[in-house]
């Protein structure tokens, strides 16, 4: 009777050592599962910092060129405003009109140029 429960209790053991090693197994594997990814995320967050930062600076970028536009714009526009107020004949004001067009279009074109640039840029 004593043998019976000596290896009643080593075959309790045995089957209790066996689902710890299984629970631990499984544990590490969830683990390890669970680092490679933390690790993926990791990447992922550092690749949009990244490109958070590029896209930044590019915009950054186009705002300091629409500034230096806007201001050869007004340059351009107080130099036909002198221009007219010297103007006498009415060739020299449809000259004017065609100057004043002239800016409109340079300033869509400038405009443009830069929303089409900035998305070029920063939407590959």
């Amino acid at each position: 009777m004593v043998n019976f429960v000596k290896s009643g209790a080593v075959l309790a053991a045995l089957i209790f050592a066996y689902f710890l090693g299984l629970s631990n197994g499984r544990n590490s594997e969830e683990l390890k599962n669970a680092r490679l990814e933390i690790t993926a995320l990791t990447r992922t967050i550092q690749e949009l910092k990244t490109k958070q930062t590029s896209d930044a600076l590019a915009l950054s970028e186009l705002r300091v060129a629409e500034s230096a536009s806007r201001d050869e714009l007004k340059r351009m526009r107080k130099q036909l405003s002198d221009i007219e107020r010297m103007s006498k004949t009415d060739t020299d004001r449809e000259r004017n009109r065609c100057l004043r067009l002239a800016i409109r279009y340079k300033e869509v074109v400038d405009r443009a140029d830069r929303a089409i640039k900035f998305c070029a840029e920063n939407h590959k």
